[in-house]
């Protein structure tokens, strides 16, 4: 039983992540319905080498601006749902003031692959990435 439950959650992340990465901004309006909730932003944005943020990296140091592009747009997709979501601890305020940060940190991102700027793409990525232990230690629940 667990496992089908597993398996479901894995399939409902997997469609998710095709659907931002084939479509990118150009989500039918019943995708943009759907709001991905904090575990999937934060598994497909931040965790791992397959990561946006990651992928972003790589792909504006190589000058492969089509793809940081892309995936900066997915990115944004994921800053503006962030707020949607309910904090599992901690302050309202708090989560409000720091996911509207966390979205403006994405378009920065988006905004920096767009004018093909690698130095500010950087910059942009690394300011994202050094805000997580501000958010985690008011918010994650364990």
């Amino acid at each position: 039983m667990a496992q089908k439950v597993i398996r479901t959650a894995l399939f409902a992340a997997l469609g998710l992540a095709a659907a931002v990465l084939s479509a990118g901004p150009q989500l039918s309006a019943q995708d943009k319905d759907k709001v991905p909730d904090i575990k999937t932003i934060m598994s497909e944005g931040h965790k791992g080498t397959d990561s946006f943020l990651v992928q972003i990296g790589k792909e504006a140091k190589a000058g492969k601006w089509e793809d940081a592009v892309m995936h900066a747009k997915a990115l944004t997709v994921f800053g503006e749902a962030l707020g949607k979501n309910k904090p599992p601890r901690g302050d309202e305020k708090s989560w409000e003031k720091l996911a509207k940060k966390y979205n403006e940190n994405t378009k920065a991102v988006l905004t920096a692959a767009e004018k093909k700027d690698a130095e500010a793409t950087t910059k942009s990525l690394k300011t994202i990435q050094n805000s997580c232990t501000e958010c985690h230690k008011a918010h994650k629940g364990k």
